[in-house]
């Protein structure tokens, strides 16, 4: 398309038919100009026309719905194997600290027994202390 230098080409411009929006002034605006396609008019074949745009409409919104909802389930499941292996290893941990203990246990009983009554001693002085 050549752009328009004067006021001629201006005037060409909108009087041309492939204008998609004539100006209010224009000759082709006035109501008694008769459609060019009597089916052109009625609703029926409106909805005929915009039937195929919706659809293409419909399917783009749908595949980027669906692209979304398929991103976001891999970064759950990325996050979820995380989580599991993260809770995995906190038991992993855990039961090597009780068999730790036990182990310790085993090896110095006496040890063990004096460490309870110990703990046991400094919690009933906490305890006693607030009665007062």
């Amino acid at each position: 398309m050549e752009p328009i230098t004067s006021s001629n080409d201006v005037n060409a411009a909108i009087a041309s038919p492939t204008t998609p929006f004539p100006a209010s002034g224009d000759a082709r605006t006035n109501a008694s100009a008769a459609p060019q396609d009597a089916n052109a008019t009625r609703p029926e074949a409106a909805v005929a026309a915009a039937v195929p745009i919706v659809d293409r409409l419909i399917r783009r919104a749908a595949s980027s719905a669906h692209e979304a909802v398929d991103s976001v389930a891999a970064k759950v499941s990325t996050l979820s194997g995380g989580l599991q292996d993260g809770v995995a290893h906190a038991g992993d941990t855990r039961d090597e600290w009780v068999e730790a203990a036990r182990d310790a246990i085993r090896q110095h009983p006496f040890a063990t027994v004096a460490g309870a009554l110990v703990v046991g001693a400094a919690l009933l002085s906490l305890v006693s202390s607030r009665r007062d």
